[in-house]
């Protein structure tokens, strides 16, 4: 005989049974969408219920480690969801791959729960597209008068097309992944239409037949672009900013072929890291862009290459960092590179806080004009890769002679074993110091 329910156990199930609609898909809400739709099976009632309760539906997650017969029946689900006939689901986040899709017909039904979601109110979307030839995307995507963050992941080779009516009127944050753009036309038209834009992010996107490359908004406050995998010779066009509001910039890949970068004045942090350099208009090129930026406070640069361009702008008195206090800084395969810091140093007169790497080092410091910024206003260095060469001591000998209000000198050791790690450890804590603030710790 099966077990009769104890008396506790089913007033509660009463009580809860007893609960208005409302309050039950709230408790629903915090459940995992799987654990919310298995109580469709409790009841009549119950079986929508789950419903009004989802508002965020991630493929990536509920697709991850599914055969095809599973597929099918997530496939069956969605649909249950989005074309629900007792109540109108309102999703808030909708984040859809096409994993499960073989060909062009089957992009049909995920577009159609694409349209329903975003006629339904949705403000995040995000599409993740592997497959080559996609249809071309719902115009309710760029027309969407509810829309907050849209994320666009898409491998197609052909020309990114955006409709001449988009309008996205509250869209804040826009990410754009691995597009392909044929004109100016179409990427101008998308980041013009996003009337609110804050944050914008270009990743590894090729803009073809373009002479120019505009971002031009007043209200933008984080701009993120990457051209780490984009081919040099796809790089041949100027970018042009306009951010007066912009107050996070970052920057990886290539130097391109020249940068306009005006009203920056917001500017507080900065992130830099160069891997290639446009070989006919590099030094002209990093000029510009480190002249764009040389309002910021804090300042990240990593330079991945073999060249000296950057620390050439030196020899330009216009170029001066006045309000940056923070700078780190990393160099990989660039000759004297200890030396061309320092002499990068002259263009950072209020400087206070120094973060840099000793790693592929050479001599040289010694005769080398002091920055005003370690005689006045350097508080902190942190050093990384400190291996015990002579090269390190000499790194740190100077920054100890000539930081005369420094504070704090933090070094980070590496590739060094037993006694030799002690007596190094000695040597660099009896350095002779100028300021007599100066606390050395070294981990």
């Amino acid at each position: 005989m099966g077990r009769r329910q104890q008396p506790e156990t089913v007033g509660v199930l009463d009580r809860i049974n007893n609960l208005p609609d409302s309050i039950l898909s709230h408790i629903l809400s915090f459940l995992p969408n799987k654990e919310a739709v298995r109580t469709s099976v409790l009841s009549t009632r119950w079986k929508y219920l789950f419903a009004s309760s989802i508002s965020i539906l991630d493929f990536e997650h509920c697709l991850k480690n599914l055969y095809e017969e599973d597929v099918n029946n997530f496939m069956n689900f969605v649909d249950t969801l989005l074309f629900n006939p007792r109540e109108r689901v309102h999703l808030e986040s909708f984040w859809v791959n096409d994993y499960f899709v073989d060909d062009e017909d089957d992009y049909l039904p995920l577009y159609g729960w694409i349209s329903t979601a975003l006629s339904r109110g949705l403000k995040n979307i995000g599409i993740n597209f592997i497959n080559e030839k996609v249809p071309v995307l719902p115009t309710l995507l760029f027309t969407s008068h509810s829309l907050v963050t849209l994320t666009l992941f898409l491998h197609i080779k052909d020309d990114m097309k955006v409709p001449t009516n988009a309008c996205l009127p509250n869209l804040k944050n826009l990410c754009l992944t691995n597009l392909a753009f044929e004109d100016g036309y179409s990427i101008l038209k998308l980041i013009s239409s996003c009337l609110v834009l804050e944050d914008l992010t270009i990743y590894d996107c090729c803009f073809h037949s373009i002479s120019e490359l505009n971002i031009h908004n007043h209200l933008l406050r984080r701009l993120i672009l990457c051209f780490e995998h984009v081919c040099v010779r796809d790089y041949d066009y100027v970018m042009a900013i306009d951010a007066p509001s912009l107050v996070y910039f970052e920057y990886t890949g290539i130097v391109g072929k020249g940068y306009t970068l005006s009203n920056m004045k917001s500017l507080v942090k900065a992130e830099i890291s160069i891997s290639h350099f446009h070989e006919v208009h590099s030094e002209r090129s990093a000029t510009q862009l480190l002249q764009g930026i040389c309002n910021v406070q804090s300042l990240h640069l990593a330079i991945e290459a073999f060249n000296e361009t950057f620390f050439r702008t030196r020899l330009d008195p216009k170029l001066v960092f006045h309000n940056l206090v923070e700078l780190e800084f990393h160099s990989y395969y660039c000759y004297r590179k200890g030396v061309r810091l320092v002499e990068f140093l002259h263009n950072v007169p209020n400087l206070k806080t120094l973060i840099l790497d000793l790693a592929d080092g050479e001599e040289g410091l010694r005769s080398l004009p002091i920055p005003s910024c370690l005689l006045f206003h350097v508080k902190e260095i942190k050093i990384s890769g400190v291996d015990g060469s002579k090269y390190a001591f000499e790194m740190i000998s100077y920054f100890l002679n000539h930081a005369m209000v420094l504070e704090k000198l933090i070094l980070k050791m590496i590739n060094l074993l037993g006694k030799d790690e002690l007596c190094i450890l000695k040597k660099l804590l009896r350095l002779p110091r100028n300021s007599k603030k100066c606390e050395v710790v070294v981990h």
